[in-house]
């Protein structure tokens, strides 16, 4: 007995010190509480900001305003500039009522199907990146702690995020890096298997506060290895701005138009 209790605590020192053995789980939850806490961000039941996404490789440009309500993740943008759409962006509208993805050119719902398409992936993923890290303990999501790292003279622990089968129409890995200090996700690699890209990118990003909650509003990607080492030669870039929490939205702009 006595010899256990040394081993553990021999065990126990040795985790304090080094930092091998980490609940990559624990680290998530307590990033989530340093970025405002999972209730206070779901209590402001709705968010709108004004979207411009820069892609230079592709290349794709998307300038919009948006609009999310928690529940159900319904999703609304109209667009200013669209060059996935087929056409003008100025004329452009997605829509997500919770169940279907809808498009409107012109006034007129449209059947274009490279203008439907990528509206069915843009509007659950610009949810699913703006409420991101408040939905990394939902059910189905895996933790698991990799490492500690030293990145540009700060120190951070390494969770990679994996999700079960048929959690999401695509199971993404992530590899966040939380900063030991701050508790926040300064950057993180991430797969885009919905485009069939498993070569990983390297988001970073600088927060705002708004209304107590951190968000990520200012980001930018590039390809990189899974080390982390820069491999593309061109960012791509993402703002979020105007950002206003809990306003009075009128749920029935997110139903799909019957024209």
């Amino acid at each position: 007995m006595h010899t256990k209790r040394i081993f553990t605590f021999i065990l126990t020192l040795f985790i304090t010190v080094t930092g091998v053995a980490q609940d990559g789980k624990q680290l998530v939850a307590e990033m989530i509480e340093a970025a405002g806490g999972k209730q206070n961000f779901y209590k402001l039941n709705n968010v709108t900001y004004d979207y411009e996404y820069r892609n230079s490789v592709i290349p794709i440009t998307l300038v919009n305003h948006e609009t999310y309500v928690f529940d159900k993740e319904l999703s609304y943008a109209t667009y200013t500039e669209h060059s996935m759409s087929g056409a003008n962006g100025e004329k452009v509208i997605e829509g997500y009522d919770g169940t279907e993805t809808w498009v409107m050119i012109d006034g007129k719902l449209t059947d274009n199907e490279q203008a439907n398409g990528f509206a069915k992936f843009i509007r659950k993923t610009n949810y699913y990146w703006f409420a991101m890290f408040f939905k990394l303990l939902d059910d189905g999501v895996n933790h698991t702690f990799k490492d500690s790292k030293n990145v540009n003279g700060k120190e951070y622990n390494l969770v990679e995020i994996g999700f079960g089968k048929n959690i999401g129409e695509v199971q993404d890995t992530y590899l966040l890096y939380i900063n030991k200090e701050t508790k926040l996700i300064d950057q993180f690699l991430f797969t885009i298997r919905g485009f069939g890209i498993e070569d990983p990118h390297l988001m970073v990003m600088e927060y705002e506060t708004v209304d107590g909650i951190k968000i990520a509003s200012k980001r930018k990607y590039i390809t990189t290895d899974w080390d982390g080492n820069i491999i593309g030669d061109q960012w791509i870039t993402t703002n979020w701005t105007n950002i206003k929490f809990n306003t009075d939205i009128d749920k029935s702009k997110f139903q799909k138009p019957t024209n």
